[in-house]
Order: C-alpha cells, then structure tokens, then sequence
C-alpha cells in the first residue's frame, strides 16, 4: 500500500480529516522535466482582421475549465476550436493522469503567448491558481510539450494507460511553428495526487539541467520565469510542511491518549470479556497510528530533500545573473572601472516583514549593476562596508538554518567567511570605528551585541533588549531599546549597563 493510500485510509478511520487535499493537481515535476532540444516558438507577426482583448482570450480557458471536476474524468470544448479532455484514473497507482488540451482545426491562436493566456485561464478556473502562477505554470506546458512533440515512448512511460490510449501520436506535444497548431495539437498537462489541505500546485515543481538550460538560451536567461518558480516552490513547501506539522502533532496527541487507555487496562488485575475487547480495538489503533507516523515521517524527507533543492536553484539563478551581468559589463571604459560605486542591498522577496535580498555593487554614473552577491538571504536593514569585504545579516530562523552574520569579499561580493553567532534577522547595525553592534542572542534572549570586523563577538549585554531596537551612540554609550520597553545606557566597552552596580 502506497504511503498516500495509508494515510488516506487512516484519516478516514481514526482521525476523520477532510480529504479534498488528495485531488488531482498539475504534477509540475512532470512539467518541468524535459528535453533538450533547442525551442524557440515562431509566431504569426503580419496583419489582423481583429485582435482579441486578454479578457476574451482568458475567457477561452476559463469556459473549458468550468466543465472541468479535477477529481472526476471528464472534458469541455469550444466546437471546433478548443477541447480539454481530463482523465483521471484512481484506481491505477503508477503514472501520471493528464488534461490533454486540444488545438482544434478552427482555432485562430497563432503567437505562443495568446495560447498561454488559453491556458493560464484554464488553470485559474480548475485548480485555483493565482493569475501569476497560472501564467508561470502555462509557460513550462508550451516547453514541455514542444520538447516531447510525438514522444509516444516518453508517453508509455510516464503515463497511465488511459491517457495513452486516448492519444494520437501524429498530434502528441506543441510544434514550435504556428502554422502547425491548429487541428495537429493534443497537448499534455500531467496531474499527480499532492498530500496537502488545499489545491496547490503538486509539490516537485523543480526545473532540472536541461530545461534550465533551454531557458538560459532566452536573451534574459530566462531569470524571471526561474526565480518565479523558486518562489512557487517555497511557498508550496511551506504550506506542506505546515500540514505535515498539524498532521504530525494529531498523530501524537492520538497515541498517547491511547496510551493512557491502555495503561488503564493494565493495572485491572483481571479484564472482564468486554474490556479485553475494547483493549484490543485501541491497540489496533495505536498500531495504525504508529504505521501513519512512520510513513508521514517517509513524507517529510521528501519535504526536506525538496527544501534542499530549492537551495541550489536559488544559487543557480545568482550564478547566473552574475555571469550575465559580467557580459553585459565587458566593454565598461577604463575610467568606469575606476569610479567608486555604491553598494546596495536589494529586496527580492518580502519575507513576512524582514525581506530578503542580495548586496549589489551599483555604478552610479551610468546605473549598471557591476556584481550581484549569489547570497540570495540577505536580511536587516543596512550593512558594514570596510575597506576590502563587507559584512551583512544573512539567512532564515528554522530547524536546518540559521541566521548569522557573513563576510563578502567587497569586489566581487563572494561569500568569504560565515559568523559563529545567530543574529536577528531585523537588526541594525550599527559601525563606530571597528566595532560593530547588532541585536544578536545568548541563552534564549536578545541581547545587544558587539562584534570587530572578523565577525568576533567580543561583548554582550546582561540585559534583554527588544530585537527592534535602534542603536544610537556618543562617546562613551550605547542606547537601545530594552526588552520591557525602557531606554538602557550601556558601556560601550563591555555593554554593562551604567548607573547600576
């Protein structure tokens, strides 16, 4: 029995959970493993007898969606233009299920973004998806049906034999020619089962080497629909991960009610023939949710290897804007090079109130960006600039990661050197010659820290502050924000607090 099945089986018998999150989702590990072929889409540019608005052309994909269930097979058309036919087969565990999108004979569609509003629309209206991840996700299904265009072996493969059999293999995929869409196109969107409480996209929505390298023939590399994906992806592992937390924490509070049950038993000296009855029935239970523990936890490396993963994609995205910035800055003047720049810091994404970002070295005078830091988790408010590196806040609070201070080179912004100590990812921080002061921890509380610029701690303060806090100085003190609201003055020597024994 599948882990999936276990579960699904157990909520229903012990925990009576809902089970709307097993529907069938777009499985984007499917999409996002293809070939690689060079794709590059030809679309008709000439005169039009009327143009469409984006409104009618989503229209087209939001009527083909509204006869479509995702858990139940099933298929809607625009007579001879459009047809989606959705098959779904529960009963058959390996392989994927699919919406097969139709092109029909009368369809005008002929530029690839128009039949990726098509679709967008579609995937609004029957997995719920948000205008900007429809748009996303629709773009991965044009490439990765043009790369397995009549890929009738990729099909038998991956595919239950439902969709198989529906198939023709002349029409299978997106050619990359306009002028073959219409009446030649059955295109596949795979659908796989997702454990989670909502109708999320499928949790492997990771782009591998050779789709990325497809995309890094786009003339921007194809940055923003990757960093797009990257996003999608995190926030799906954090509502998986959210949902194997509370799924988690019910198992527990299960077994050891049953436990308790069970303890009780044991101290009867001798059970009557009903309640061994009943003492066997709970230790069926606890039974079952001992197996539904073992496989959630089989979930959960899942979940961790997925976080890993998005990690690299991360790095792979900063890696390569790094190198497109560098071509884009191999013809700067001798007299560019020399101007002093301005170091930045970047919000790439907001972070629940501490955003995260990169450091960038910005040319002033003619706006280019002349290094890009592949740290992508730059946190706080501001940075240390010293002669030859730079120091910043970087990372994020959880149980495979911290929040420390790290050390880049001030050229080239490559990470040279990573903190010992967790910081607050919202601190300031605050330079008064070498020594630095930021809100860091010590024994469960924040404190106020003072670093030299080899990211030592050479003091901390006694007293807890709020992690909040702004950092002001004179001469001899240092004034922050103490944690049950008042102003400390502490030694600027040793952080002790003045006007106290």
């Amino acid at each position: 029995m599948t882990q999936r099945k276990f579960l699904r089986m157990f909520l229903v018998t012990v925990l009576c959970l809902p089970l709307n999150a097993q529907e069938a989702q777009v499985d984007r590990d499917e999409l996002i493993s293809i070939g690689d072929q060079s794709i590059k889409f030809i679309n008709y540019v000439g005169p039009y007898e009327f143009i469409n608005t984006a409104d009618q052309i989503l229209g087209i994909g939001r009527f083909l969606g509204s006869g479509i269930t995702p858990e139940i097979s099933g298929k809607n058309s625009i007579g001879g233009k459009y047809e989606v036919v959705h098959i779904v087969e529960p009963s058959i565990e390996q392989g994927f299920d699919s919406d097969v999108f139709i092109v029909g004979n009368d369809a005008a569609v002929d530029h690839i973004n128009n039949l990726r509003t098509i679709i967008a629309g579609y995937l609004e209206t029957v997995y719920d998806f948000s205008r900007r991840d429809a748009y996303l996700i629709a773009e991965f299904i044009t490439y990765y049906n043009a790369v397995y265009r009549k890929d009738m072996e990729m099909v038998r493969e991956r595919y239950k034999e439902p969709v198989v059999n529906f198939l023709n293999p002349d029409f299978l995929g997106l050619d990359t020619h306009y002028s073959n869409w219409a009446g030649k196109t059955q295109m596949l969107i795979p659908l796989g089962t997702k454990f989670d409480s909502g109708t999320s996209v499928d949790a492997g929505a990771i782009a591998d080497d050779q789709v990325v390298e497809e995309m890094r023939k786009e003339e921007d590399m194809g940055l923003d629909s990757r960093r797009g994906m990257v996003e999608l992806r995190e926030r799906e592992i954090i509502k998986e991960q959210e949902n194997l937390d509370k799924l988690r924490g019910e198992l527990e509070s299960k077994r050891k009610s049953i436990s308790e049950k069970l303890d009780d038993f044991e101290e009867k000296e001798e059970p009557g023939l009903e309640e061994r009855a009943v003492r066997e029935e709970l230790e069926k239970d606890k039974s079952s949710v001992e197996k539904a523990i073992e496989e959630l936890e089989e979930l959960q490396k899942k979940v961790d290897e997925e976080t890993k993963e998005v990690l690299v994609m991360r790095d792979d995205i900063s890696e390569d804007e790094n190198k497109r910035i560098a071509a884009e800055n191999e013809d700067v003047t001798t007299s560019t090079s020399l101007l002093e720049p301005i170091w930045f810091l970047t919000v790439d994404n907001e972070g629940d109130g501490i955003p995260y970002g990169r450091v960038v070295k910005y040319n002033s005078e003619n706006s280019e960006l002349l290094a890009v830091s592949k740290l992508t988790a730059v946190r706080g408010r501001s940075m240390a600039i010293l002669p030859d590196s730079i120091i910043v806040i970087a990372g994020r609070r959880g149980s495979n990661s911290k929040v420390r201070l790290m050390l880049l080179d001030r050229n080239t912004l490559e990470t040279i050197s990573v903190g010992e100590h967790d910081i607050f990812p919202g601190s300031l921080m605050m330079m008064d010659g070498s020594d630095i002061y930021l809100v860091t921890t010590e024994k469960g509380e924040w404190r106020l820290g003072k670093f030299d610029t080899t990211m030592n701690r050479t003091a901390i303060s006694q007293l807890a502050i709020t992690p909040w806090t702004s950092i002001s100085c004179d001469e001899s003190s240092i004034y922050v924000q103490g944690a049950e609201g008042g102003i400390l003055k502490l030694s600027n020597a040793n952080l002790k607090e003045k006007n106290r024994d």
